[in-house]
């Protein structure tokens, strides 16, 4: 299955936030929507970069609460890891592994169709599996 049949099953919403925001914006963005990453991205819709709690976090670690008055793009991770719809479930979960990321932008042709997060990839593959293992259990028992 695809990065495409997750986006169909769970929607392409993407929270994106421009780089000269604060990272407090951020802050705020994220609490509200209760999502774990936005986008980045400029007036025209350039993918810039994303940032995350773990972002916010590290940042304000680093420099205190000075990190909530700095603009986005100073802690913003970039270049962005991104997949394409025809990407697999399966392709996606271990690019998040190994890269130990667990967002990744859907982009086509410079444009920005959705996020997959580790958690929708990881629910995807369990309904997969599920599947599998009904049909087989369909056909052993039609033997």
């Amino acid at each position: 299955m695809s990065v495409a049949a997750i986006l169909e099953f769970k929607g392409s919403t993407v929270f994106t936030i421009r780089p000269d925001h604060t990272i407090a914006d951020a802050a705020a963005l994220l609490t509200t929507k209760r999502v774990g990453v936005v986008v980045v991205s400029d007036p025209a819709t350039h993918l810039l970069g994303v940032l995350s709690e773990r972002d916010i976090v590290h940042s304000l670690s680093q420099y205190g609460k000075a990190a909530l008055d700095m603009p986005v793009s100073n802690v913003m991770t970039s270049p962005v890891v991104t997949c394409t719809p025809a990407d697999s479930a399966k392709a996606v979960l271990q690019v998040m592994t190994e890269r130990r990321i667990r967002h990744l932008p859907v982009v086509t042709d410079g444009r920005l169709l959705g996020i997959v997060s580790i958690g929708d990839a990881v629910g995807h593959r369990l309904r997969e599996t599920q599947l599998e293992v009904g049909v087989l259990r369909d056909f052993a028992v039609a033997r």
